[in-house]
């Protein structure tokens, strides 16, 4: 699954992310097509955080997977003060 949102400002932010269900799940999260980071949280209800410094404005993607199923996800993505 992938989320994108046209335009994200330049900045540092902090993704959190988790998950239920057993296994692991990743996020990539990539600006203009460039890869930031790969995040991962183990499905266990736990988060996990990641800060993300973006360089120049630009579209933002954001996609999860896993190689378990099903899973049941989540992820925020805020600018860091």
């Amino acid at each position: 699954m992938s989320k994108e949102v046209p335009s994200i400002a330049a900045g540092t932010y902090t993704l959190t992310v988790a998950c239920d269900g057993g296994g692991k799940a990743f996020f990539d999260v990539s600006v203009s097509g460039k890869q930031l980071t790969e995040a991962g949280a183990a499905c266990n209800g736990s988060r996990e955080t990641a800060r993300i410094k973006i360089a120049a404005a630009g579209p933002l993607s954001i996609s999860a997977s896993s190689v378990d199923a099903p899973l049941i996800y989540a992820y925020q993505l805020v600018p860091t003060p």
